[in-house]
């Protein structure tokens, strides 16, 4: 899943005083990492935990934030609103860590900031949340996503269809935020574009089969599957055994190794799909590639949001760093000074964290530019300026075949 940025941010900031007491301020920096373990994306946790300790353990090996080594807690959110709540005040009030990066589903990211993060004054990043919806969630501003909204991949994912050929299409979406937001921008893209949508079918996560959705999918030839892997296994392994559909598409969430080797690769081989994805030439996500590798010991290509997850950790090192503080607040209010220009340009990588901690001790101005984008945060907390990678399934594999720059500053 992702989320992101609507046609019109909503400036959210503010709008209330957070409640909620200050946790200690004087020692390390303690980031909360709530990832889906569990759930229906729990092919994400365990990589989205790998990208953000190679990030903590740079800055540590760097030199720490604030002359301290980085500290983690771990949450699962279960791809579950209750469950993400539940850990995630138990991350705030328990762990009393400084900040968050999750949830990784919007559904989930949107409960978390409504009822977590923005009452209790905790910046939370998402590194996956895609959704228009997240753009006015009443988070007083203390919510903030690196990856680019779905309003986006929308339209990347229409422009995609029409070049395909593809008419008459049917969208399965997962019955959240997240689903309804790409389901609704690709219809709109794509109709616009002269091409038919025959339904919008919304479906409950991981039920036991999905004979009903897939009915009134009737006469289309096209499936987009808008799902997260454990449940889009089921409905598109019973789409291929009844050869229901003469073609398929694919998103962020659908984009999954595990995916496709327990459905059989053959099934849907030649088929595409998009997901957000770095800007070229992305030299910072190249060098993230490379470090990545080394260290886990296969590329980090086989799912999304890696990047978005990496940078999340280096933004909010470096805002604590700025603020001279591990106060929560303080934190939220570095981040957009770390992460937008002016300012001298800084990336990640330990070379990358000790020039910023000397532009910092300077007194100069920072411009965080990350392995997934440059990370300039609007009014909303969404960033405007990233990629939507093109993917096709070759052989056994996913292989990006192309990355489309994308800006949506002109419709703010």
């Amino acid at each position: 899943d992702g989320a992101g940025g609507d046609e019109t941010p909503a400036a959210t900031a503010g709008a209330t005083e957070p409640a909620g007491g200050d946790v200690e301020t004087g020692g390390p920096l303690k980031i909360g990492l709530l990832f889906p373990f569990t759930g229906d994306l729990q092919d994400f946790g365990p990589a989205f935990r790998n990208a953000a300790m190679l990030a903590v353990e740079e800055i540590n090996a760097a030199g720490g934030v604030l002359g301290q080594p980085i500290e983690v807690a771990e949450g699962d959110d279960g791809t579950s609103p209750q469950q993400g709540v539940a850990e995630a005040r138990r991350l705030v009030d328990i762990e009393s860590v400084h900040a968050i990066i999750g949830a990784a589903a919007s559904g989930v990211t949107l409960q978390v900031a409504e009822s977590v993060t923005g009452p209790s004054g905790v910046l939370e990043i998402s590194s996956s949340a895609t959704s228009p919806a997240l753009t006015e969630a009443n988070d007083n501003d203390f919510l903030f996503r690196t990856p680019i909204s779905d309003a986006a991949q929308g339209v990347v994912l229409a422009a995609l269809a029409k070049e395909q050929g593809y008419d008459q299409i049917c969208t399965i979406y997962v019955n959240n935020a997240y689903g309804q937001g790409l389901s609704e921008q690709f219809a709109k893209a794509f109709t616009a574009g002269g091409g038919t949508v025959t339904a919008q079918v919304p479906h409950e996560e991981q039920a036991a089969s999905y004979t009903s959705e897939l009915g009134q999918c009737a006469g289309a030839t096209t499936l987009v599957a808008m799902s997260y892997p454990e449940s889009a296994g089921v409905y598109l392994r019973e789409a291929a055994e009844q050869k229901l559909f003469t073609n398929y598409l694919f998103v962020d969430g659908t984009k999954s190794d595990a995916l496709f080797e327990g459905l059989g690769w053959a099934n849907f081989a030649g088929f595409w799909g998009t997901a957000p994805g770095a800007l070229p030439p992305g030299t910072a996500a190249i060098a993230f590639n490379e470090r990545y590798e080394a260290v886990y010991g296969e590329p980090p290509t086989q799912l999304p949001f890696l990047r978005e997850t990496y940078d999340a950790v280096y933004l909010i090192a470096l805002a604590a760093q700025k603020a001279g503080s591990t106060d929560r607040t303080a934190i939220r209010d570095a981040l957009r000074d770390i992460a937008n220009p002016p300012g001298t340009t800084v990336n990640p990588g330990e070379d990358g964290w000790t020039a910023a901690l000397a532009a910092l001790e300077a007194g100069d101005d920072i411009d965080y530019d990350g392995a997934s984008s440059a990370v300039n945060f609007d009014a909303a907390g969404d960033v405007l300026v990233g990629a939507i990678e093109i993917w096709q399934i070759e052989g056994e594999a996913i292989v990006v075949k192309e990355t489309r720059p994308i800006d949506l500053t002109e419709s703010q």
